[in-house]
């Protein structure tokens, strides 16, 4: 088996299992003949590209990726590759090093229909890093490594903002729970970095998070002030506090606006509230006297 084929039936797993968020793991293979990926056949090109274009059908980003005229390149190919010979963790890991950069929306959606679903079967760090910094809406809509964090931050500037159906995607993602620490924060700070220049969909994410998901907000938040209690544990409360940041500081500076937003009740108090409380700890040291 080549490299080629293992990409091939990745790419094959990201259109359908992969695809689904459920089902088996992506399929495992060789890395032989890594030099044909650079020159694949019109078959595996044709896959790529269907690829791409189901991604954006799936992320409802179809009519912004209809104005990209710049094609796909050979960087989900390469990534494919990787995922499938992910046994081989240092051949991966060089794999993806070979991936250019994502020039092209076609691009992006591609590598992100490949790394998003194959994450959570990478068990081997430095490749699980290598890959999200390869994919940049993945490192955007999850969490980016180190590496990735200006390339997810340009996306989101110079490609999402622009268009009606960027700025729904990154409502519908970002008013979810965090699912992990690192996603909070990493959330947490994008939306205060918004929260001048984007205030309306600012207030959007956190109007819907509390129409769609108050419960799951509302257990977090529980969570995070049980380990306030003497001595706090201000790691662990962190992350959640800073999803919070920007609205507790929109409720200082334009709470007539949240006033104005019919979805916005008084449970979003209960994230100020926490937000808060651990930034008094932090001005304390720490400290809950």
């Amino acid at each position: 088996m080549t490299a080629v084929d293992t990409a091939l039936r990745v790419l094959l797993w990201s259109t359908t299992d992969g695809g689904a968020g459920a089902g088996p793991p992506p399929p495992e293979g060789e890395l032989t003949d890594p030099q044909q990926l650079a020159v694949p056949p019109a078959d595996v090109s044709a896959a790529v590209v269907r690829l791409a274009a189901q991604s954006a059908a799936r992320l409802r980003l179809d009519a912004l990726a209809s104005g990209e005229r710049r094609p796909v390149g050979a960087g989900a190919l390469l990534l494919a590759a990787a995922v499938g010979g992910r046994a081989q963790a240092l051949l991966a890991a060089e794999t993806v090093r070979a991936v250019p950069p994502a020039r092209s929306l076609w691009d992006v959606l591609a590598h992100h229909a490949v790394v998003a679903p194959a994450l959570a079967h990478i068990g081997d760090r430095t490749l699980a890093g290598r890959l999200r910094a390869a994919s940049p809406l993945t490192a955007l809509l999850d969490r980016p490594d180190p590496v990735g964090e200006s390339d997810a931050e340009l996306l989101l500037e110079d490609v999402l903002l622009t268009h009606h159906q960027g700025r729904r995607l990154i409502t519908t993602v970002y008013c979810e729970a965090p699912a992990s620490p690192a996603q909070a924060l990493w959330r947490g700070r994008l939306l205060d970095q918004l929260r001048m220049s984007e205030r309306e969909l600012v207030i959007d994410v956190y109007e819907a998070a509390l129409l769609r998901h108050t419960a799951a907000h509302l257990a977090l938040i529980r969570r995070a002030r049980v380990g306030l209690t003497a001595p706090p544990d201000l790691a662990a409360a962190r992350p959640v506090a800073s999803w919070w940041a920007a609205l507790a500081r929109l409720e200082r500076s334009h709470r007539p606006l949240l006033r104005a937003r019919s979805g916005i009740g008084k449970e979003y108090l209960a994230g100020v509230r926490l937000y808060r409380q651990v930034e008094r700890l932090e001005a304390r040291g720490g400290s809950p006297a």
